[in-house]
């Protein structure tokens, strides 16, 4: 019998779509939890299930490495509940903190990976478990940007990418070439409120993938509540990282995209503008 794949599933659907994907292979499916953030609906995917408070670093080693997993995947976000009330680090934890420079999420997400291999469990990409949730360049729906649009849209990837570089956020709303709203600790959707508070024209947003991405570690996703969420706030046109960005019920996303009006693109890079 094939070893389990390994899955340590955080809130939202991320998770249960990579679950199908891996049952769907016809292998084996080792899910750990986290408290108070993994969906109930998990459980019945998995033939091998265990649930711990987040920072409980080596109960969950110890349960994948007890059942022979082949490699381990990390899906889903940790909402900030978890971090600041839930969070119960244990000796393992606390040293992978002390032995930090920072505390920026790509720092703890890279650290937390290197504890797994030294393990003895190898990381992988949900992409390699399920390659059909990446986006692929170009346009994804039908509506076609307009000359205005894609200089808004063309500064808010550009500016997103700068913000990724320096591990702040990966979302940027811009309107009429004035960056309105830069991600931060409050996340993509409330920057998205922000922005469109903030002007009283369309707004033009972008979601990237950090330039040092690594592709094991927090992909950026986009799905359905986001795209509601933009078709509400008069948003013209939404710009994605073809490079590594996910995408959750893509046919439902385009056609939210479509009924609103609004742009939908791919991009491996920002196209060249009037503007540069």
């Amino acid at each position: 019998m094939s070893a389990p794949v390994g899955l340590i599933a955080g809130n939202r659907e991320l998770p249960l779509v990579v679950a199908r994907a891996v049952k769907a292979m016809g292998l084996p499916l080792a899910i750990c939890g986290l408290e108070g953030e993994t969906g109930a609906g998990l459980r019945a995917l998995a033939d091998h299930y265990a649930e711990f408070p987040l920072g409980r670093l080596r109960p969950m080693a110890e349960f994948f490495l007890r059942l022979g997993v082949s490699s381990v995947s990390m899906a889903g976000g940790v909402s900030r509940e978890s971090v600041l009330e839930r969070y119960d680090p244990d000796e393992d934890a606390q040293d992978l903190m002390e032995g930090l420079p920072d505390y920026q999420t790509d720092t703890i997400l890279r650290a937390f990976g290197r504890y797994l291999e030294n393990k003895g469990l190898p990381l992988v990409s949900v992409t390699d478990l399920a390659p059909q949730l990446l986006v692929k360049p170009g346009r994804l729906g039908s509506v076609e940007p307009g000359p205005a649009l894609l200089e808004d849209l063309s500064l808010a990837f550009r500016v997103a990418r700068e913000l990724g570089r320096l591990d702040v956020g990966q979302t940027v709303v811009v309107s009429d070439l004035i960056a309105v709203a830069l991600e931060g600790a409050d996340g993509t959707d409330a920057t998205i409120r922000r922005g469109a508070a903030l002007s009283k024209r369309p707004i033009a947003v972008a979601k990237v993938m950090k330039p040092t991405q690594d592709f094991r570690l927090d992909l950026p996703v986009v799905g359905p509540p986001t795209l509601e969420l933009l078709a509400g706030l008069n948003c013209a046109g939404l710009a994605l990282d073809a490079r590594g960005l996910i995408m959750l019920e893509r046919e439902r996303c385009v056609s939210i995209a479509d009924k609103a009006g609004m742009a939908l693109l791919a991009w491996l890079e920002p196209p060249a503008t009037a503007r540069g």
